[in-house]
C-alpha cells in the first residue's frame, strides 16, 4: 500500500494520463498526492547571447506558467477529495523528482511517457527512463 505518491507534471498529454492514474491510485490507497513541476533552466549555450536581466525575466515567466498549470491540477485533485502538496522546482526533471521523493518519504513516483523517438532518447535521455533506472522508489510510467 502506498501512502505517498508523487506525480511529475508538465502539462503534456502524457502527464495528464499519469495524473489520472495517480488520482485513481491515491483514492484506492488513501494516499497523499505530491505534485511537482520542474522548470528547466536556460541552456548554457544561449547565455552568450542574452543578458542576465533576460535570463531572470525568462525564469520568472516560466515559473508563472508552471504555477498556472499546477493551480488547475491542484484544484482537480482537491475536487477528488484528496490531500495534495505541490512544489515547483528548477533543474533537471529526473534529478529534481528523485531528490524531492527522497526528501519527502515518497513511496511511488508516477510520470507519463512522452514517446520520444529512439534517436532523441539516445541523444537527450528521458525523464522516465532515468527515474526507472535510478529512483529509490517504485516508479510507474503511464503510457
Amino acid at each position: 500500500m502506498y501512502k505517498s505518491i508523487l506525480i511529475g507534471y508538465d502539462g503534456s498529454k502524457a502527464s495528464e494520463r499519469a495524473l489520472s492514474r495517480a488520482i485513481e491510485l491515491a483514492k484506492s490507497y488513501g494516499a497523499n498526492l505530491h505534485v511537482v513541476g520542474v522548470v528547466r533552466p536556460l541552456e548554457l549555450g544561449y547565455l552568450d547571447y542574452i543578458t542576465p536581466e533576460d535570463v531572470e525575466q525568462f525564469e520568472k515567466e516560466e515559473m508563472s506558467k508552471e504555477e498556472k498549470i499546477l493551480g488547475k491540477v491542484i484544484q482537480r485533485i482537491k475536487e477528488n477529495g484528496l490531500e495534495v502538496n505541490y512544489k515547483i522546482l528548477e533543474g533537471n526533471p529526473a534529478e529534481e523528482l528523485m531528490s524531492y521523493a527522497d526528501q519527502n518519504g515518497i513511496e511511488l513516483i508516477v510520470v507519463g511517457r512522452k514517446g520520444a523517438g529512439m534517436l532523441k532518447r539516445i541523444l537527450m535521455g528521458s525523464t522516465s527512463t532515468a527515474l526507472v533506472k535510478y529512483a529509490n522508489q517504485d516508479v510507474l510510467v503511464v503510457i
